[in-house]
């Protein structure tokens, strides 16, 4: 169903311009503040919940210049397309494409169907997919115990916690997790990426750095050469990935645990707000510090998973078609765009006020149940489904509940912003960057 112009319009300027602004592979904080104000996600919902009223859910499309793009506003065919994908419904759409060719033009996310099952098996095994606890789980934990004890003292000794804080230390584990502690402090490493990042938001329309790109890149590969075992890297070069190869995929592990920081400081967030929920993750975090060894941590994994179930860090599911393809009663020629609004289908506003809603409660592992009596057709992706599911998302919940757990574990958080966190219905839209805690003694 092509839309009408006006409706077109209200889609444009209120659902699609919003995420593009607020940055599709690099948030942008001022654009963030702006949408959380804006309460843009809530203005998004309202305009799909009219389309969907109107259209009977069935899916509608928009035009941009040249491409036609597709919204799915059914759960159903939201969950056909990801289960359809990578055939007919490719991940490497021309958007997608044209943004990550700018820091990882060979990531296994925008390669050529016939080239994908070789990288995307590789991936699997060097990240374990599938697998709670990855095997270099012992000396990647270790890592991240010390350095979420340095950014909990750091933040009782100053009162106070921002998310401009805890950034670099953030970053220092995603870079010891995915390298090892050679990658430690190589903080131009990230400063490289950020900078390929900026430009990948603007996708087509400004050129390639292919300098900063090689360097980044020679950057990359002389760590993972270097990388031992106990790092994912590491991991990956030993299970049959050459170092050249490992390095054309690192990129997108270090792109993918930005997301992972985001997810946590929210979840840490809500637990400030909320004395009980922290009261919950403290206990846990104590009794597996006594036990001692490598554990899930099933309480700190479900709470990350909440956080990107109410607040998606994927803001938009991108898809293209690589061959004619018939979708209920819709036709799609090759080369067509569709597009998932992850809030659409995590806050639909029909399943409130479960949708809004913080509760562990629903999780079973990385599957959401939700309440009682829900549809179970409830759509619920926080690392995309079927065939093109996120292959790291057991590697990054091991790493944000490790670092979850270990925040709370010693430090009582309470809000210094956002204090509307301690109640539902949470809000649509929420700009981690301005989000600050108290600090004190457990």
């Amino acid at each position: 169903m092509t839309l009408r112009p006006a409706e077109q319009a209200r889609v444009l300027t209120t659902v699609l311009a919003p995420l593009l602004a607020q940055g599709a592979i690099l948030r942008r904080p001022r654009a963030g503040s702006v949408a959380e104000r804006l309460r843009a996600d809530a203005r998004a919902a309202d305009v799909l919940a009219g389309l969907a009223d109107r259209y009977d859910r069935r899916p509608v499309a928009v035009t941009l210049g040249p491409r036609r793009m597709v919204l799915p506003l059914h759960h159903g065919d939201g969950r056909a397309v990801l289960e359809g994908s990578p055939d007919p419904f490719s991940p490497a759409s021309a958007e997608k494409r044209a943004a990550l060719r700018h820091f990882q033009p060979r990531g296994v996310l925008i390669s050529p169907l016939d080239e994908r099952p070789a990288l995307r098996a590789w991936n699997e095994d060097a990240l374990e997919t599938g697998r709670p606890l990855h095997s270099a789980g012992e000396g990647v934990v270790g890592a991240l115990h010390g350095i979420a004890d340095g950014l909990a003292r750091f933040a009782q000794g100053r009162g106070t916690l921002a998310f401009d804080d805890a950034e670099e230390p953030l970053w220092a584990a995603a870079r010891t997790v995915t390298l090892g502690p050679g990658a430690r402090h190589d903080t131009a490493l990230v400063d490289e990426l950020q900078a390929l990042r900026m430009r990948a938001n603007w996708a087509f329309a400004v050129p390639q750095r292919r300098a900063l790109r090689s360097r980044f890149t020679r950057r990359v590969l002389a760590h993972v050469r270097t990388a031992p075992l106990d790092s994912l890297a590491g991991a990956g070069v030993a299970r049959g990935g050459t170092p050249a190869l490992a390095a054309t995929q690192v990129p997108h592990w270090l792109f993918a645990f930005d997301a992972a920081r985001i997810a946590l400081w929210r979840a840490l967030a809500v637990a400030a707000a909320r004395p009980a929920l922290q009261d919950a993750l403290r206990a846990e975090a104590v009794e597996v510090a006594a036990a001692g060894g490598v554990r899930t941590l099933p309480l700190a994994r479900a709470a990350v998973l909440e956080s990107v179930r109410l607040w998606p860090t994927t803001l938009v599911l991108l898809r293209e078609t690589v061959a004619p393809t018939t979708w209920g009663d819709v036709a799609l020629p090759r080369g067509h765009g569709v597009a998932l609004v992850s809030s659409w289908f995590h806050r639909d506003p029909e399943r409130r006020p479960a949708a809004d809603t913080f509760d562990l409660a629903h999780w079973r592992g990385t599957d959401w149940s939700g309440p009682p009596g829900t549809d179970e057709d409830w759509l619920v992706v926080p690392f995309s489904l079927g065939p093109v599911v996120c292959p790291g998302q057991d590697v990054v919940l091991m790493t944000a509940s490790t670092l979850l757990s270990d925040l709370v574990r010693d430090v009582r958080w309470s809000p210094a912003s956002h204090p509307g966190l301690a109640g539902d219905p949470l809000p649509a839209t929420l700009a981690h960057t301005r989000v600050r805690m108290h600090a004190a003694a457990a």
